[in-house]
């Protein structure tokens, strides 16, 4: 179980991370254990995502019933959570770095609480309304750009890859996010 106490020092971890201090990398458990209780974030982000889709689905954009919307977008992010952790396991044995690949899944997991807690709340205020639409739009490509260099240092640092290789497994990360959504996208 995952305790306060861990949550709040993994997320601080992130943070420091996000600050590009490559000491981040110290306040996570590496373990095993920890490892599995990095999934815990995906449970953190969860509310402020439902919000998120609850909008959506009130708005109207969206032609199927509400169980079916949230069947499909519920199976969609548990795929998101697992597909890139899973594609890893492989990757992080190729580029010969399987000693670090659970600490890198850690610091992913818990940056992706931040990242989320940016971004979500951006969108959220711009289908409210509360950001005019005209704004939203350049906004989200600023978050976007800081969550992907934000994503390339932790691969960076966790993995201890040079910077092409983070590049390619953020890009590797992105193209699976864009194919997962397309593919629920195309279930309603």
């Amino acid at each position: 179980m995952l305790s306060a106490r861990e949550a709040a020092t993994s997320l601080y971890g992130a943070y420091r991370l996000a600050r590009f201090d490559a000491r981040g990398m110290t306040y996570f458990e590496t373990s095993l254990a920890g490892f599995w209780r990095s999934f815990y974030a995906a449970v953190i982000v969860a509310p402020v995502f439902a919000v998120l889709l609850a909008m959506r689905y009130a708005a109207g954009g969206e032609a199927t019933d509400e169980v079916r919307f949230a069947s499909v977008e519920a199976i969609a992010y548990v795929i998101a959570w697992v597909a890139f952790p899973l594609v890893m396991v492989s990757l992080a044995r190729l580029l010969d770095r399987e000693e670090r690949y659970l600490g890198y899944i850690v610091a992913y997991n818990w940056a992706s609480v931040l990242q989320n807690g940016l971004y979500l709340p951006l969108v959220m205020l711009g289908m409210a309304g509360v950001i005019p639409a005209e704004t939203v739009g350049p906004l989200s490509l600023v978050v976007l750009s800081l969550i992907l260099v934000y994503g390339w240092f932790i691969a960076k640092v966790a993995l201890d890859v040079g910077a092409g290789t983070a590049v390619a497994l953020v890009g590797l990360d992105l193209a699976l996010s864009v194919v997962i959504d397309i593919v629920a996208s195309s279930m309603l």
